[in-house]
């Protein structure tokens, strides 16, 4: 939680109020209503923030690599690429970016270990696991 102060143009303190930081995510889902579900289940929460989305892996790096983000959540099969191009090039940037939770329809072992060898934070399976990942999100914020 970060505290603002609400100053008048005479530099006097008019009242202190809290302000809550938000979690921006961006989605990296090719699926409309996939993604629509995630950003309504997400947004409901009042703490996160969806800045943005991409459907392929060229988009999403594009996007990934100029705006400023905290959390990336990566769908493994995407209609142009991967998710696993997502991953293996912000990891080849080098550079200190936010965190990495995917989120799939293929949750098998193997991805799971080539996920997480390329950067991956976490690792969710659609078809279960959502209230893990809002529950993974919200706990980034405590």
């Amino acid at each position: 939680m970060h505290w603002v102060r609400k100053i008048n143009v005479e530099n006097e303190l008019i009242e202190n109020m809290s302000v809550e930081r938000k979690l921006k995510v961006f989605l990296i889902e090719d699926a409309s209503r996939i993604r629509s579900i995630l950003i309504d289940v997400l947004q409901r929460t009042g703490r996160i923030e969806v800045i943005g989305f991409a459907e392929g892996e060229c988009d999403a790096l594009n996007q990934l690599r100029t705006i400023e983000w905290d959390v990336a959540i990566v769908d493994i099969r995407l209609n142009e690429g991967s998710g696993l191009g997502v991953l293996a090039g912000l990891k080849d940037d080098l550079k200190s970016y936010g965190k990495r939770l995917v989120f799939t329809n293929s949750p098998s072992p193997d991805l799971r270990v080539r996920s997480m060898a390329l950067g991956a934070d976490d690792f969710f399976d659609k078809s279960k696991d959502l209230d893990m990942l809002v529950c993974c999100l919200q706990a980034m914020l405590d």
